[in-house]
């Protein structure tokens, strides 16, 4: 009798697996935190010229950081993902993305990681870490951002 009780469970389990796919992870993350950039600003002046006992005219590129907050938005469906950045993030000269974001490429969809890398220009590729354990989400590159992630249920807040 608990043979036939166990062929029968073995039966209907197989029968329950035959029409479910794999399901994949969907997350819609909305990401709060600190960023930084590079920054470039073109000075001109005068400026003492003791050879020439006078003032002459003086140009100099500096650069620098900026940093601000911001929030970045992460989507992931199955084993594609896209990132959407704030103006302020993006460069001036980039690949353009399209109105869900920059697809994110080499995406790693672990338990406890979150990894993969988007490509804003050619120059700037940068990559992209979620500790799925803390939250916290990096992006490093010619663009820096560290944040806390939270799931994006789409519900209101008020």
């Amino acid at each position: 009798m608990s043979v036939i009780v166990a062929i029968l469970m073995t039966m209907a389990a197989a029968a329950g697996d035959q029409g479910e796919e794999p399901r994949g992870d969907d997350l819609q993350l909305v990401c709060y935190g600190g960023a930084q950039k590079t920054t470039t600003q073109v000075n001109s002046g005068f400026e003492w010229d003791a050879d020439q006992h006078k003032y002459v005219p003086k140009m100099r590129v500096e650069t620098g950081k900026d940093s601000f907050e911001a929030a970045v938005n992460v989507s992931i469906h199955n084993e594609r993902g896209t990132i959407k950045l704030p103006k302020s993030l993006v460069p001036p000269i980039n690949s353009g993305a399209n109105p869900d974001g920059w697809p994110i490429d080499d995406l790693i969809v672990g338990h406890n990681q979150i990894r993969g890398k988007f490509r804003l220009n050619a120059l700037n590729q940068p990559t992209l870490s979620i500790d799925r354990r803390t939250g916290v989400m990096t992006i490093e590159g010619l663009i820096k951002f560290t944040g806390r992630c939270d799931a994006d249920e789409g519900h209101r807040r008020f």
